[in-house]
């Protein structure tokens, strides 16, 4: 069984490329915004990497959303 934080790691990765993809920008630009790799983003994506709090709302500031919002299932 899955424990409850790679499932929530999970979560946000999954929400945080499904609002890179509706905002219709690329992990490049992001990764411009965020001031990081892109590589870090795809990392971050595709759930190989960690993302930290600061990150995390630094990714929710860029998107303007709650930041609770990326701990919910899409």
């Amino acid at each position: 069984m899955e424990s409850n934080e790679k499932k929530y790691y999970k979560i946000i990765s999954e929400n945080i490329k499904n609002l890179r993809i509706k905002a219709k920008i690329s992990q490049e630009a992001m990764a411009e915004k965020l001031n990081c790799s892109r590589e870090f983003i795809s990392r971050v994506e595709n759930c190989r990497e960690r993302v930290s709090l600061n990150m995390l709302l630094k990714i929710a500031d860029l998107f303007q959303v709650n930041p609770s919002s990326m701990f919910i299932k899409p």
